[in-house]
């Protein structure tokens, strides 16, 4: 099995995105939105690398409130499929933490889809809470 390498992506590192395995992002990656992503300090980019490439992803963003502590919300996590089942995606969870840690922030959640069994059964091992919610969603 290949050695996978977790990085959080920041200028000095953009590289990593010059090869990218199938499936870890839905279209190609373009360099103009890559930097807007970056330049946020709000922004999570967090990498799985093997094998010369970027194998799966964690996009999250920190949330400020003005009556609680912040937390992080992982917009994405998504694993190439080749790579699926080798603990990629809670190491993805986990560089998530540690980022949050080292930022002062305790928390992290995230919401996926209901027949995701799979992301699911993850989730339910890692969750120290479960919520009931419901997501909806709405054009700009």
């Amino acid at each position: 099995m290949a050695e996978i390498e977790f990085h959080r992506i920041t200028a000095d590192n953009i590289a990593l995105f010059d090869t990218i395995a199938k499936g870890v992002y839905e279209a190609p990656v373009r360099e103009d939105f890559l930097r807007a992503c970056l330049a946020s300090p709000d922004q999570i980019l967090m990498v799985a690398v093997a094998d010369g490439a970027v194998v799966g992803k964690a996009q999250a963003y920190i949330f400020h409130f003005p009556e609680k502590p912040s937390e992080i919300y992982i917009e994405e996590i998504d694993v190439a499929k080749k790579y699926r089942r080798r603990g990629i995606a809670t190491g993805l969870m986990d560089a998530v933490g540690a980022e949050g840690r080292e930022r002062g922030i305790a928390e992290y959640w995230l919401v996926t889809e209901k027949d995701n069994d799979g992301a699911r059964a993850l989730y339910e091992r890692k969750a120290h809470r479960r919520q009931k919610s419901v997501w909806y969603e709405f054009y700009c």
